[in-house]
């Protein structure tokens, strides 16, 4: 991972993001999400892990417009995303 936050890539906000939900710091993590989706709006693998982390917490709007991303730019995912987030 960059150490400056500047030059770090989606991945590595994707990785801190993981890290960071390991780890139980749930506000750091879906900052890190936001920032690896803010790159590269794109990336459908941090939008579905962004989605399933809103969906743990509860943030049932948050994690469906999340979850529509990912089925947009993957709409072959739609069995995992609604194995792995049955009530959206």
């Amino acid at each position: 991972m960059s150490a400056d936050p500047e030059h770090m890539t989606q991945y590595d906000w994707f990785s801190q993001a993981r890290i960071h939900e390991t780890m139980g710091d749930d506000e750091k993590a879906l900052a890190a999400y936001e920032e690896s989706v803010k790159i590269d709006p794109q990336y459908a693998k941090a939008w579905f892990y962004k989605a399933r982390l809103h969906y743990r917490l509860g943030q049932m709007a948050l994690a469906r417009e999340c979850a529509r991303n990912v089925l947009k730019l993957k709409p072959e995912w739609e069995s995992h995303v609604k194995k792995n987030l049955p009530k959206l």
